[in-house]
């Protein structure tokens, strides 16, 4: 895990939804399209084969970052669900001990 500041979306890093169907859910950014929108999985819902396309303005940007999933991403290497699922669940376990979400971007 790695913290970083949110100037701009990272592969990898954990989102939360703050509009439409899907407002609260928890995801990882799997692919970055320009400056202002990426594509997010949850690894249940939204599979890596069938990401969601969300705009940035709609998203709550964290400081956590599974870099294991960015270093595979990064390298063009396919991840699994259940490897999106594992992050998220790691990651929001220290999301929910106090870690600070910096709300929009």
């Amino acid at each position: 895990m790695v913290k970083t500041a949110v100037t701009q979306p990272r592969l990898g890093q954990l989102v939360i939804s703050k509009q439409g169907r899907d407002t609260g859910n928890t995801f990882l950014i799997i692919a970055l399209l320009g400056d202002d929108h990426v594509l997010v999985a949850d690894g249940r819902k939204r599979s890596v084969l069938k990401p969601k396309k969300k705009n940035c303005k709609h998203l709550a940007f964290t400081l956590q970052v599974a870099a294991e999933l960015t270093a595979k991403l990064s390298a063009g290497d396919r991840v699994t669900d259940e490897e999106i699922v594992d992050a998220i669940q790691r990651l929001g376990e220290n999301q929910k001990e106090g870690e600070v979400s910096l709300g929009e971007r």
